[in-house]
């Protein structure tokens, strides 16, 4: 009879995600969800790079700017990474610089493709034109955005109300758009898989992975909710799942990708884990740090990251880190790292090197401060500005 049972179950959340799947599943290059990778020109003699990733009405990305060095044509000043936030509504954007909420981009969108505005940093200063198109030209990939959200009660006979305990669970996938039997699409496909299931495998379609997601989730719901009489006042029923696939930067044969995966099943708090991969598109394989600093570079890094977290957490150099409520004697560089075009950023995820109290860890090292380590065939040359 158990074993019934457990089948009716699995059959009704079946049903449940089936008849749902219209309005819980989403895919588009609208304003409902999308990536985007955007150049084009900022003023009259800067060009500008923007990558923006938008899902109902909800935007987030980067941006930098670059000209040529005055004098010397060859040479390029790049300017640092800058995050934005920030809305669309129908054809018209505003973006916020991160840090600076007074500097933003308003403009509008001119087809799906294609975005004309001005850059205002305060009122006193002279709006700055820009106008920037969808390109993937130099190195970059284009990516599809697949979503999923879904909620289900612990009451399965329709009686529920909307504070009653509930499984909730929301899923964004931006998934590369390359051709199957492509050895970076696998790569990037076990990465992924590797970390949100906990087994590498390769992915035939996204719909149906984030489907199986959801019915895996809702599956373990119901089987901790079932018997029980009365769960209306445990607030460790209301579960919740969310993952995340967010590229981080997508030019000059590089991807960098963050997957986030947060998860509350009961208990004091729920666990958020982030990991980032580097991929070489040219050379169709995740980059890791042997490929691009030099043979033995890790005491020399590991003295530069402990000076990053000293001077985060105002310590001395000579105190000691255990003392200082850390689980660790020394720092060492951490696999997870993501690059962009100002450097490499290690993250260091809760309990992994400090206290749940203490959130993450994240240490960025600019390029010109690597450039006794890089190898002389590494690929941020023009990265680097002297």
């Amino acid at each position: 009879m158990v074993y019934i049972k457990s089948i009716i179950d699995k059959i009704f959340i079946l049903l449940v995600l089936i008849l749902s799947a219209e309005s819980a599943f989403s895919q588009d290059n609208g304003s409902s969800c999308f990536y985007k990778h955007f150049t084009g020109t900022f003023d009259d003699n800067m060009s500008i790079t923007v990558d923006l990733s938008a899902q109902n009405g909800k935007v987030t990305g980067f941006y930098y700017y670059y000209f040529p060095e005055p004098g010397n044509e060859t040479v390029s000043y790049y300017g640092k990474t800058i995050p934005l936030e920030g809305i669309i509504n129908a054809n018209s954007i505003v973006l916020h610089e991160f840090s600076n909420e007074e500097a933003n981009f308003t403009g509008e969108f001119e087809g799906n493709n294609k975005i004309s505005g001005i850059w205002e940093k305060n009122e006193k200063e002279k709006p700055i034109p820009f106008d920037i198109t969808e390109d993937y030209s130099k190195g970059s990939v284009s990516f599809t955005c697949f979503t999923f959200s879904d909620i289900r009660y612990a009451k399965k006979d329709g009686t529920a109300e909307e504070s009653d305990p509930k499984a909730k669970i929301d899923i964004k996938l931006l998934y590369p758009e390359l051709p199957a039997g492509n050895i970076l699409k696998d790569s990037i496909d076990y990465k992924i898989t590797g970390f949100i299931l906990n087994k590498p495998e390769s992915i035939e379609s996204p719909e149906l992975l984030l489907e199986n997601i959801a019915f895996d989730f809702f599956d373990s719901y119901y089987r901790a909710t079932d018997g029980i009489d009365d769960i209306s006042s445990s607030a460790s029923f209301n579960w919740e799942k969310d993952i995340s696939v967010d590229v981080f930067y997508n030019e000059n044969d590089i991807i960098s990708l963050k997957i986030n995966k947060y998860a509350f099943t009961g208990g004091a708090h729920g666990m958020l884990m982030i990991e980032y991969v580097v991929f070489d598109t040219e050379q169709k394989k995740r980059l890791l740090l042997k490929d691009i600093l030099k043979d033995n570079f890790e005491n020399e890094l590991n003295s530069i990251l402990d000076k990053k977290l000293r001077d985060l957490n105002g310590l001395k150099e000579n105190e000691n880190l255990r003392e200082a409520g850390f689980f660790i004697d020394e720092i060492t560089s951490s696999g997870n790292f993501y690059i962009n075009n100002d450097g490499i950023g290690f993250f260091y995820n809760v309990y992994e090197i400090a206290p749940y109290s203490s959130g993450t860890t994240e240490l960025f090292v600019k390029f010109n401060e690597l450039t006794g380590l890089l190898k002389s065939n590494h690929p941020f040359n023009w990265m680097i500005n002297d």
